[in-house]
């Protein structure tokens, strides 16, 4: 009997990656719940090497892992395409028993697509980040993401300008995508009332797409105290701010299931990204009713709504400051905002009503399997 989830992690992924981001407790996490409210097992396909060390909290799901016999030292891609295609028929019979499989992000279609070809297997596609809306891309991925689309079964956006979008461009039956907003554990994400110990808080990657240059001379220019959590390769940047900034604290890793009691120290939640998925930081932040201060960009403009929820800024480094500024000084204006954050999140991102949605969508696929 076909009774398994089968999540496609992203190449190069893993859960030992996960672990190291303190993401693992998280993603474990929401596919446990909805697996449980499914009623299916749970098996996920890694490219880690050894990532059933990391199950030990889990005993519930698999993993399949990268075959030790493929050359580490070989490139990624080279790894990739070896393990996809003898992991057809070594992982066989662990195949068989899947229902359906489910990309955790876009670029796992591929391997998803050579499932329902050789298994029949449904692939449902999701996208936690998917950027084609408003960056341009190759025509060779314009023509994957043509094909991806229309071979699933089912098209899972955190974005409702990204499932427009690929209704519109690809034609794509609005019956057949569905945007869910990320999911918060309101159990563990909420308000609490404790002293206020950080004026600013970041927590995400240190790399480009984040805007971190941006966010670190705002930091620097209203010396309040920040703590910025995360690691990347512009974390140099974070250091040479503390040489002369010791109002910067900075951890490189929180384990999310940590990570409410840094959001209710803290005043405001800092995100400048170029642009978003439906960034999950953002949303845990307004669980905890701490209002976010973002930029207008796709992805947290569909979050924030502006002077209601939080804040948008443009890229102003002057104009920005000030928001911080006058919202850390004006406790009245912090709780007002923070209490719609947590509403918004709590009609949106309520992982009780999420996952019974996507459940739903799961029980209609496979009745007409």
């Amino acid at each position: 009997m076909k009774n398994t989830l089968l999540l496609l992690m992203t190449p190069n992924m893993s859960l030992k990656k996960w672990n190291d981001l303190g993401q693992l407790s998280r993603e474990m996490w929401y596919y446990r719940e909805l697996c449980h409210k499914a009623d299916m097992n749970l098996i996920i396909y890694s490219y880690g090497r050894n990532d059933q060390l990391f199950l030990k909290d889990f005993p519930e799901a698999q993993v399949l892992c990268m075959h030790s016999w493929i050359p580490a030292g070989i490139p990624f891609r080279l790894q990739n395409l070896i393990y996809n295609i003898v992991s057809l028929f070594i992982y066989r019979k662990y195949f068989k028993k899947v229902a359906l499989s489910k990309t955790n992000q876009f670029t796992a279609s591929k391997f998803g697509l050579l499932l329902k070809l050789f298994h029949k297997t449904p692939l449902v596609i999701r996208m936690g980040f998917y950027h084609s809306h408003f960056k341009k891309i190759s025509l060779y991925k314009r023509i994957l993401e043509k094909i991806s689309f229309r071979l699933c079964d089912l098209i899972l956006t955190t974005s409702a300008e990204a499932a427009e979008f690929i209704i519109g461009t690809y034609k794509v039956s609005p019956g057949k995508i569905l945007s869910i907003c990320n999911s918060i554990d309101l159990n563990k994400f909420r308000p609490r009332h404790t002293l206020k110990e950080y004026d600013i808080l970041f927590v995400g990657r240190l790399e480009k797409v984040k805007n971190i240059e941006l966010m670190m001379l705002v930091i620097n220019s209203v010396k309040l105290k920040t703590l910025i959590i995360g690691k990347g390769s512009l974390a140099p940047l974070i250091k040479k701010s503390m040489e002369s900034n010791p109002m910067i604290e900075w951890r490189e890793r929180v384990d999310n299931i940590d990570l409410p009691e840094y959001y209710n120290k803290s005043k405001c939640f800092l995100i400048l990204s170029k642009y978003e998925g439906n960034p999950k930081a953002l949303l845990e932040a307004m669980a905890c009713g701490i209002p976010g201060i973002g930029a207008p960009v796709p992805g947290i403009r569909e979050c924030i709504q502006p002077n209601f929820s939080g804040i948008l800024v443009n890229s102003n480094q002057e104009d920005i400051a000030a928001q911080i500024l006058e919202l850390c000084s004006n406790n009245d204006k912090a709780v007002f905002l923070g209490h719609n954050a947590f509403a918004w999140v709590q009609n949106q991102g309520d992982y009780v009503k999420n996952i019974g949605r996507e459940v739903g969508l799961y029980s209609k696929l496979l009745t007409h399997n």
